[in-house]
């Protein structure tokens, strides 16, 4: 397996991003040039002029990078015959990928077999992690990456193993993470989809 990315959250300033090894980054659908040995700072303030990088505007607008933390809430569990699925709201980036969920775990309860396996390819696809789930039949695949997918006036998706100098939410997967690039999260550094409100903001 390879080893982690390392992001480092600066206070009141950018994301960093040591490159020990070579990873996949891509903006807007578009890989970037990532080299071993030279570090990569991503603008979390949603200002920069030359995003995805840092070009500190943060120090201008006096950004507030504080990390934070949602009130803690109870992950909502369901049990199904095979499978049980496990949601942390607070990790919660609102893209509704999960959509097709309930009519499925009416399915699987009723007794149909393949629906375990259509449940856990949904949970896969929750870019936060704030999806997860358990079960005997259903395979998870080995996580790719390392990867970094920065989205067109959004997140930042980070896929494959990481590591984050920020307490981890309990249960909290270390394979799966949306981060804040626009600098209205109220749940930093992590992304709660309030980049939908930023305006001129790529």
């Amino acid at each position: 397996m390879s080893k982690p990315i390392s992001i480092t959250v600066i206070p009141d300033g950018p994301l960093k991003v040591a490159c020990e090894q070579a990873i996949a980054v891509s903006f807007k659908g578009d890989a970037l040039p990532t080299e071993a040995g030279k570090d990569m700072y991503l603008c979390r303030c949603g200002q920069s002029k030359n995003a995805p990088y840092c070009d500190g505007s943060h120090s201008k607008v006096g950004f507030d990078g504080s990390l934070s933390e949602r009130a803690p809430r109870d992950a909502k569990v369901w049990q199904g015959r095979t499978i049980q699925t496990r949601f942390d709201r607070g990790l919660c980036m609102h893209v509704y990928t999960c959509e097709p969920l309930g009519d499925l775990r009416e399915a699987e309860l009723a007794g149909d077999d393949s629906a375990a396996q259509r449940i856990a390819d949904i949970v896969q696809r929750c870019p936060s992690g704030a999806l997860q789930f358990s079960a005997d039949t259903a395979q998870s695949p080995e996580p790719e990456g390392p990867t970094l997918i920065i989205r067109e006036g959004a997140e930042i998706q980070v896929q494959g193993n990481f590591e984050i100098n920020h307490p981890m939410r309990p249960g909290q997967p270390t394979t799966r993470a949306t981060l804040c690039r626009c600098g209205l999260s109220k749940n930093k550094p992590y992304c709660d989809g309030r980049h939908i409100q930023a305006k001129d903001f790529s």
